[in-house]
């Protein structure tokens, strides 16, 4: 299958999965090069202006609106989602667009409030559904709240067997919207050009590269890995510059991508069927439990399932627990603008812009939601308070 056929077919099936037009998607080498095509569209049609976002995030989502010249706000975040809240606070005439990100795959319902919002004052509505794969927020009626909505097959997203890769679909209700940004973006992202053979050759390897160093002693793994990136042999999820605020060159997605992808992307229903079913569990064991608090209770198979211990040092403890018992916990976006900004002023970030964001991420633990029914026993019998309190874990760790 050649990179024009592969393309096809990973666009029909996201089509399929999201009940929308295979013409409507356009493939990325990653999600970021696609939302770095979108906001400078946005600034070449419209200037100078700000886009409202959120700093719980991943550095990654932010560098495509400093990219484009466009200066991103930040509002603080909604404790029930961990997504963007009140964005009309930080309204203004210079307001040019709004980044709903559905975190850990939680799709709020805000999400019609905050559309309305955004049609009303006539701004472009940017979805970040990195999280969740061909699932968008849409109104009661089923139609795609978004104008442009962005997906990704990258590192620890949806499908773990995907490491590169990234989908922008552009709603093409944004034709009455604005014609001549849905014909800029679309007509780009068409454009974009292949990688570099090096860039390629490293998505090539990444996967056989990044289970050697696992193998690492932790004490040299940092170290080791860091040199593969220096002698531009291995591609980090994260690049140094990227810290400081820079963008590469958007690249379209290749035919080694694009194969992999249809490799994975047929089992999603599966996957997610397990997600949800492992994030009700959650729900159901942990509703009593008084060692930490629910963030969300929603029916829906979250890329993580996220828990709120009351301070750092307890979500720390219980962290290295359960890390050394084999499970994988993320500690999504701690810190803020994940991993974190060489200088907030690059950023335009104070920590006072969002108290909310700023008091919770470091006591949020995200637990695996892809895990087999036994190893789902597992990890629940750790945190089970009547069985195992989460005190009683951390002294026994301790003796």
């Amino acid at each position: 299958m050649n990179e024009n056929q592969s393309n096809l077919a990973v666009r029909k099936l996201l089509a399929k999965f999201s009940h929308t037009d295979p013409d409507d998607w356009f493939l990325t080498f990653k999600a970021r090069f696609g939302l770095a095509v979108v906001f400078q569209a946005i600034y070449d049609i419209y200037g100078h202006g700000e886009v409202i976002t959120q700093p719980y995030t991943c550095i990654t989502a932010v560098n495509p609106i400093l990219a484009g010249n466009l200066k991103p706000v930040y509002t603080d975040i909604d404790p029930t989602t961990l997504s963007i809240t009140n964005p009309e606070k930080l309204y203004s005439s210079k307001t040019l667009a709004i980044v709903l990100q559905h975190t850990l795959g939680i799709i709020g319902e805000d999400s019609s409030k905050i559309a309305d919002f955004a049609k009303k004052h006539r701004l472009i509505l940017v979805e970040d559904s990195a999280h969740c794969l061909t699932r968008m927020a849409t109104d009661n009626s089923g139609h795609i709240l978004a104008d442009i909505s962005a997906h990704s097959f990258g590192v620890e997203k949806v499908i773990q067997n995907t490491k590169f890769g990234g989908a922008i679909y552009v709603n093409p209700a944004l034709k009455k919207k604005n014609i001549d940004l849905y014909n800029k973006i679309t007509s780009r992202l068409l454009d974009l050009p292949q990688p570099p053979l090096s860039l390629d050759l490293r998505s090539r390897t990444y996967r056989f590269q990044n289970g050697v160093l696992h193998r690492l002693p932790n004490s040299i793994f940092s170290d080791v890995r860091n040199l593969a990136y220096k002698a531009h042999i291995f591609e980090l999820a994260v690049a140094p510059y990227e810290q400081s605020g820079e963008q590469s060159t958007p690249y379209a997605s290749t035919k080694f991508v694009n194969n992999t992808i249809l490799k994975h992307l047929p089992s999603l229903p599966a996957i997610y069927k397990r997600r949800l079913k492992n994030t009700k569990r959650y729900e159901k064991e942990f509703a009593n439990n008084p060692d930490f608090k629910l963030i969300t209770t929603v029916e829906q198979p979250l890329l993580t399932f996220p828990i709120l211990f009351k301070d750092t040092a307890t979500a720390t403890e219980v962290y290295d627990i359960l890390s050394g018992a084999g499970f994988y916990i993320r500690r999504w976006y701690s810190p803020l603008l994940y991993p974190g900004p060489t200088s907030n002023r690059r950023y335009f970030y104070s920590s006072k812009m969002a108290p909310l964001a700023e008091d919770m991420h470091s006591h949020v633990l995200c637990l695996p939601t892809d895990l087999s029914p036994e190893k789902m026993d597992t990890i629940l019998k750790l945190l089970q308070p009547v069985k195992n309190p989460v005190e009683k874990v951390i002294k026994k760790a301790k003796n």
